[in-house]
């Protein structure tokens, strides 16, 4: 088993990973927990006999971890990156679903043409 396990791992680090379009790496839990990590090229994952770490981040116990992929959005926070010269914005509200004249910075529910999105406002 450990054979299996250093094979695929050294596969791993041989082949590079494509995921331009999908900037999130993704992890699910067997306890429902979801967490989105960005995704760059100076992230390392570093597998112990129990443990997987990512980066300084997060640390998941394997025997735990159901799966792990790249998603195009930080799905554990439902936030989005929105260009919003993309969109016909009608409205921005705040998270208590008030309007919003002028967002700062923070998190905010967008009202556009193609449906309402949360944000962040840097």
């Amino acid at each position: 088993m450990k054979k299996i396990i250093i094979t695929l791992i050294l596969l791993a680090s041989i082949i590079p990973a494509q995921a331009d379009d999908y900037p999130y790496l993704t992890f699910e839990t067997y306890s429902g927990e979801t967490v989105s990590i960005e995704f760059s090229s100076d992230i390392s994952l570093v597998f112990s006999s129990t443990t997987l770490k990512v980066g300084n981040q997060k640390t998941f116990n394997l025997k735990d971890l159901k799966k792990m992929y790249f998603t195009p959005s930080n799905i554990s926070t439902g936030i989005q990156t929105v260009n919003v010269d993309e969109y016909k914005v009608y409205g921005y509200y705040d998270l208590q679903g008030h309007p919003v004249e002028k967002p700062t910075k923070g998190i905010y529910v967008i009202k556009t043409s193609k449906g309402n999105k949360k944000v962040f406002v840097k």
